[in-house]
């Protein structure tokens, strides 16, 4: 039986969704959470997936920049780096010992609101991860020595960044722009003064007001049984006291000022000019959020996108560029980074930026685009809930933490199909206003 011959799009096309068929087959299969809660508050969601001999927890607490207070910004990041300084059984630093010793690997992140612990080891060392987690959920200690000198090691260690990458101080900036709040608007990591103004009793009082139980969710993932995941995590956890209920997010009370705008800065550390670009999202609904993530897929997302497109192949204003949209509570913000050869190059960027951004409110997206980035983000999606244990573990963390709930991948692709071209024209028109845009323009100092 001989096939037709097709054009390479169209084989392209079907191989992929061949490729989101198979994805979506494979989601059935090993995407099975369970979920059950401790009489100390803390949720445990539990996946098996026995593919592969390892197990992957993830720690998430409720907790991140927006919680730091005033005049000491950087606590939130500050407590991370110290929660692998010692706890009650736990020598400093000897939580990685741990789990090196047993060929695991782990990290550490802390975001606007979340700080999430992460180890992925064999799947006999579960007990050992529970144990560890358990032991600086419950008994951490932090001494006067051990602060001052991991406060002085982050002082350094943002210098440093700074010196070798002078545009990091710029992410913030627009940050503070955006949010012109200091909850909202301040960089996760402070300043050397905010740092340095943390006392021993700062820590104390903010590590048990949101490390506790009842402010965080524990995520396993891997070759492992629900039955003995219970018996492990009640034996290691359920004997932690709860802590103080949650306080829902702090509402900003953004100050605005428009000569912030439009910024032209001068620093003799970078060598390339560069625009900051940052447009503010808000007065959003829940429907929104999906038709947010196609727009970013079309506008900068991948080699084929508007932005890279004409930016960076057509117009060549741009030697590199990147971005995409950051959430911070109720309000979404869409970030766009680029190298330039010339400050010319970046003023004509800038009115392109605008351009295409005014162009989703005027113009209807063709279908084939439409369909392009609708299957990209369906694609990313299910590779991240049924990928690897680490993305998996920590897409549901992050997801319980945000809405209280484990995710329903049917109703997301259910939604997603109902999505059309007109769902991105309506929002655009609602919620791109060009008086909203910053740019920061960075140019060397010749």
């Amino acid at each position: 039986m001989s096939w037709p011959k097709l054009p390479g799009l169209v084989l392209l096309t079907i191989l992929f969704l061949q490729a989101v068929l198979w994805s979506a087959q494979a989601s059935s299969q090993i995407f099975n959470p369970a979920s059950f809660r401790l009489k100390n508050g803390l949720t445990v969601i539990v996946v098996e997936d026995p593919s592969l001999p390892v197990i992957t927890a993830v720690v998430a607490y409720r907790v991140g920049s927006v919680h730091d207070p005033e005049g000491k910004d950087g606590l939130a990041y500050l407590m991370q780096n110290l929660m692998f300084q010692g706890s009650e059984n736990v020598g400093p630093l000897q939580h990685i010992n741990y789990i090196q010793n047993v060929g695991g690997e782990l990290n550490a992140a802390t975001t606007f609101d979340k700080t999430f612990f992460y180890e992925t080891v064999p799947s006999n060392q579960l007990g050992l991860v529970l144990w560890l987690e358990a032991d600086r959920m419950h008994f951490l200690q932090v001494t006067e020595a051990i602060l001052a000198r991991e406060k002085e090691n982050l002082v350094r260690n943002e210098n440093q960044r700074y010196l070798q990458e002078p545009f990091s101080r710029y992410f913030f900036l627009i940050d503070q722009i955006l949010y012109p709040d200091f909850r909202y608007g301040h960089s996760l990591t402070g300043t050397a003064d905010s740092i340095r103004s943390i006392s021993l009793e700062d820590v104390l009082r903010f590590y048990r007001k949101y490390y506790v139980p009842n402010n965080a969710v524990l995520c396993l993932s891997g070759d492992l049984k629900l039955a003995r995941a219970r018996e492990l995590v009640s034996r290691y956890f359920e004997t932690i006291p709860r802590g103080e209920e949650p306080e829902p997010y702090p509402l900003p009370e953004f100050i605005p000022s428009l000569s912030a705008r439009d910024q032209v800065m001068v620093d003799p550390l970078v060598s390339s000019p560069a625009l900051q670009f940052g447009v503010r999202l808000e007065s959003l609904r829940p429907e929104d959020l999906l038709i947010l993530r196609l727009m970013e897929q079309a506008l900068v997302q991948g080699g084929t996108s508007r932005l890279v497109n004409r930016l960076v192949k057509k117009e060549r204003l741009a030697l590199f560029l990147s971005g995409g949209l950051e959430e911070r509570g109720q309000f979404q913000s869409l970030k766009i980074f680029l190298l330039a050869n010339t400050q010319i190059m970046v003023e004509r960027a800038k009115k392109v930026l605008a351009d295409e951004l005014n162009r989703l409110k005027t113009e209807m997206m063709p279908e084939r685009e439409f369909l392009k980035a609708k299957n990209n983000h369906k694609f990313n999606y299910l590779n991240q809930m049924t990928g690897n244990n680490l993305s998996r573990a920590m897409a549901l963390a992050d997801l319980y933490l945000k809405e209280g709930r484990v995710p329903d991948i049917s109703g997301e692709l259910n939604r997603l199909e109902k999505l059309t071209p007109y769902s991105i024209l309506a929002l655009a028109r609602r919620q791109i206003r060009e008086e909203k845009f910053c740019f920061l323009t960075i140019i060397p100092r010749y």
